[in-house]
C-alpha cells in the first residue's frame, strides 16, 4: 500500500499573455538514468512527479508517483524491465543527487504500474523524495486533461503545447537543467494511430522538435486568450497536463540526392 504524504504541490502563478512559462513547471521533472549493456550509467529518459489526493478523507494528503514512458523502464523490446534506475533531482543546496530505485514488475514488491492497454506508453512508480533534501514540486490531478476538456477548452489542431525534459547534449554538471520546447497540436483523431511495427496506439500528434531523452517528458497544453473558437478569453493562460512524450515520427521516405549541372536537390 502506498504511503500518503503532506506536501507542497505545484501552484502556477498568474502571468500575462506573452510571458514565458512559470519556472516552477521544470521543478516537477526528474532525469532517469540506467545501466547500458556495458554496465555504465547513462541518461535514459525523463520522469515527472504527480500527486493524487486521498479521497477517503478530507485531509491534505497525497500519494506521490514518478510518471514516465513505459519504454524508458524497459530493458529490451520483449517487454522486460530494467532492474534498477537512478532518478536524478536538484537538491536544496544548489546541487543534484540521484536516488537509486529497484524495479519490480510483479510480486509483493511490485512498484511498476502500467495501463491495461499495452499500447499505452505509461509507467507509474510510487516514489516520494525527501523534501528536506530535494528541491522538487508535484503536479496534482487538477492539471490532468480529460476527454471532456478537449471540447470544453476547445483543444484541437493549432492549440499551443510545450514540454520539458532531458536534453542529452547538456544534462547539467552540478544540477539538472530541463529543456523546454514548444509547438502546436497537429492531429487529434478518434481512431488509433499506427506506431512502430504494426502497433496501433491512442495518440495525438504535436508539431514540435524532439531529442533523445525527451521520452517520458510531461507535455502541457498552453491555452491563451485566443483558443481558436473565434473569441478572446480574458485572464491568464490555462496550463493543463496533456500527456507524456512517447517519441517522434521520422521521415519514411529516404532522402534522394538528384545531381544536375547546376542545382543539387
Amino acid at each position: 500500500m502506498n504511503k500518503l504524504f503532506l506536501l507542497i504541490f505545484l501552484i502556477l502563478p498568474v502571468f500575462s499573455i506573452g510571458q514565458s512559462i512559470p519556472e516552477n513547471v521544470k521543478k516537477t521533472v526528474a532525469f532517469i538514468y540506467a545501466k547500458n549493456d556495458s554496465g555504465k550509467i547513462v541518461p535514459n529518459g525523463t520522469g515527472f512527479f504527480v500527486g493524487i489526493q486521498n479521497t477517503n478523507d478530507k485531509s491534505n494528503l497525497y500519494a506521490v508517483y514518478l510518471v514516465t514512458a513505459k519504454h524508458v523502464l524497459e530493458k529490451n523490446k520483449n517487454g522486460d524491465y530494467l532492474k534498477e534506475i537512478q532518478v536524478r533531482l536538484n537538491t536544496k543546496d544548489s546541487l543534484s543527487k540521484s536516488i537509486p530505485v529497484n524495479l519490480y514488475s510483479d510480486g509483493l514488491n511490485k512498484n511498476i504500474f502500467t495501463h491495461k492497454d499495452s499500447t499505452v506508453d505509461i509507467a507509474v512508480i510510487p516514489l516520494f523524495p525527501d523534501t528536506n533534501i530535494f528541491d522538487f514540486l508535484v503536479l496534482t490531478n487538477e492539471y490532468l486533461t480529460s476527454k471532456s476538456d478537449f471540447k470544453n477548452l476547445n483543444i484541437k489542431e493549432g492549440s499551443e503545447i510545450f514540454f520539458t525534459g532531458m536534453f542529452t547534449p547538456y544534462l547539467g554538471d552540478k544540477r539538472i537543467y530541463p529543456i523546454v520546447r514548444f509547438g502546436k497540436v497537429a492531429l487529434v483523431t478518434d481512431e488509433k494511430i499506427p506506431w512502430g511495427k504494426g502497433e496501433l496506439a491512442e495518440l495525438y500528434l504535436a508539431e514540435s522538435s524532439s531529442y533523445g531523452g525527451n521520452s517520458g517528458s510531461p507535455v502541457f497544453f498552453y491555452l491563451g486568450a485566443n483558443r481558436g473558437d473565434g473569441s478572446i478569453h480574458v485572464g491568464p493562460p490555462i496550463i493543463k497536463l496533456a500527456g507524456i512524450m512517447k517519441g517522434y515520427f521520422g521521415e519514411n521516405t529516404p532522402i534522394r540526392v538528384i545531381e544536375t549541372k547546376k542545382i543539387p536537390v
